[in-house]
């Protein structure tokens, strides 16, 4: 099978199980996501256990699949970035729930860089200063 031309399967590492509830808040909105995998770095836990959990469903992963981290330069982070080193895998950092979205809505449809630039546009687009905007100030 080439793995190419299959969807990218999602991957959400955090620290403790904060994208486990990312996840969860995701399906709330969209339904029950396929092909979308968390791993949580718990107290206490070394970066290679958290390697070693997240190895066996990373090796049967198809090209181009894409991993949400919380943290840049946390160990979440880095341990997705040896695994961006080794197979190609995109590892976007600074996870929210708009860019989880974006990731489901869009996987299907465009490729992968695309894909991760308006997953990444959508992360960003959606912080805003409310309190500004509700009292009639220009945000940008």
């Amino acid at each position: 099978m080439d793995k190419s031309n299959v969807v990218p399967w999602l991957f959400v590492i955090s620290h403790g199980r904060f994208g486990n509830e990312l996840v969860n808040s995701c399906e709330m909105i969209l339904g029950k996501i396929e092909n979308i995998y968390c791993f949580s770095l718990m107290p206490g836990m070394a970066p290679e256990q958290l390697m070693k959990e997240m190895s066996e469903v990373l090796k049967r992963a198809p090209t181009h699949s894409i991993i949400f981290t919380d943290i840049y330069a946390g160990t979440p982070s880095n341990v997705a970035t040896v695994f961006a080193k080794r197979k190609g895998f995109p590892v976007i950092c600074g996870m929210n729930l708009p860019m989880l979205i974006e990731a489901e809505m869009y996987r299907n449809e465009l490729n992968i860089e695309e894909l991760v630039n308006r997953i990444i546009e959508a992360g960003g687009e959606s912080i805003k200063n409310v309190t500004s905007i509700a009292n009639g100030n220009t945000y940008e």
